[in-house]
């Protein structure tokens, strides 16, 4: 009886499987409409609605040192690693700079710009100095503009960042060091003057036979030669002090002099920092002190404007759009059967209770 039962539900199964695909068949020509209709509006909202994507690329091989030699001395850089000096191309002042020089609209903002930018690291390179960026925009000459001028940006940004830096270092400790030889070149000076009252009072000589005439009584024979006069040891001592002073004082004013110049150079070079800073011409600063980008940072070759848009892709969102169709299809027909279906049950039930 049970063995019944299951071949008759397995029978009932097998005919609404095939009733669905019967259901399927009959409205191929709806369902393959429908799926082309989305398939075609999705192509045509590809292609005319959606902005496209190009992206221009920028190689950029960066090594920074440790520091850096300069006339003023070794200026050891804040920053240790490559891949936090490539970070900066995402700065703030980077991109604003940026967004100025292309002259872009106010709906272009620094978060904006910030999306547009990928930076990868060249997996093939061993010492994984090679950085990958790419930078997105609506079309191919934009792109490469883009990519040059946050390029050039980020040249200069670095830079003035690290004169800055070097500035305030240098500056800092310059000034540091004044002080310190200030009260040097006082306490020398203070040594030197009494050094020269003493000298002033000390005898040159000494007058060693009136000495010992005072303490001839004392003695218990004269056996031996007498000088008048002798050079006083302290005298002596006195003038090597004195011109121990000279030479210290001397020293401490010729550092004193060099670190004077040095601020006022560095004062000289925080001008043309302010004046960059008014006109935005770089050419003002050159490269005074350090300039960390001459020789630790070099783009191979200069970003090209892309032959073909990255995204969207018409092809893919066609067949996206074509699967989706046919789902929507699909679900649609056995919806429609279904809701039949059970209309036509719930009338039979009527029928047969009436």
């Amino acid at each position: 009886m049970e063995t019944y039962h299951l071949e008759e539900q397995y029978t009932e199964d097998e005919i609404d499987l095939r009733e669905l695909i019967l259901v399927l068949w009959n409205k191929k020509l709806m369902i393959i409409s429908f799926t082309l209709i989305v398939a075609i509006l999705t192509g045509l909202f590809s292609i005319f609605v959606l902005t496209p994507v190009y992206k221009a690329n920028l190689n950029i091989v960066i090594n920074m040192p440790d520091a850096y030699h300069t006339k003023y001395g070794d200026y050891t850089l804040p920053i240790r690693q490559d891949q936090e000096y490539i970070n900066l191309i995402k700065s703030n002042d980077v991109l604003s700079n940026t967004i100025e020089d292309m002259d872009f609209d106010k709906e272009v903002t620094i978060e904006n710009l910030q999306k547009r930018i990928e930076i990868t690291v060249d997996s093939k390179n061993d010492n994984q100095n090679i950085y990958n960026i790419k930078v997105s925009a609506d079309n191919p000459e934009e792109a490469r503009l883009l990519a040059q001028t946050l390029y050039d940006n980020y040249t200069e940004f670095l830079n003035v960042t690290t004169l800055e830096a070097a500035l305030d270092y240098y500056e800092n400790s310059f000034s540091t060091s004044l002080k310190s030889l200030e009260v040097s070149l006082e306490t020398n000076k203070t040594i030197l003057e009494k050094n020269e009252e003493l000298l002033a009072q000390t005898p040159p000589t000494i007058n060693q036979k009136a000495a010992l005439d005072e303490v001839q009584d004392q003695l218990a024979s004269n056996d031996f030669i007498i000088l008048e006069k002798v050079i006083n040891p302290n005298y002596t001592k006195l003038e090597t002090d004195i011109i121990n002073n000279k030479q210290s004082i001397n020293s401490i004013e010729n550092s004193m002099n060099v670190y004077t110049t040095y601020l006022e150079e560095l004062a000289e070079l925080r001008d043309l920092v302010k004046q960059y800073y008014q006109t935005g011409d770089y050419a003002v600063i050159g490269s005074e002190i350090v300039s960390v980008t001459d020789i630790s940072l070099y783009l191979p070759s200069q970003p090209m404007a892309p032959s073909q848009k990255t995204s969207p892709s018409n092809f893919m969102n066609v067949c996206i759009g074509a699967v989706l169709g046919g789902m929507v299809a699909v679900g649609m027909v056995l919806f429609r059967w279904w809701w039949q279906a059970g209309s036509e049950v719930s009338q039979d039930k009527k029928k047969k209770a009436a």
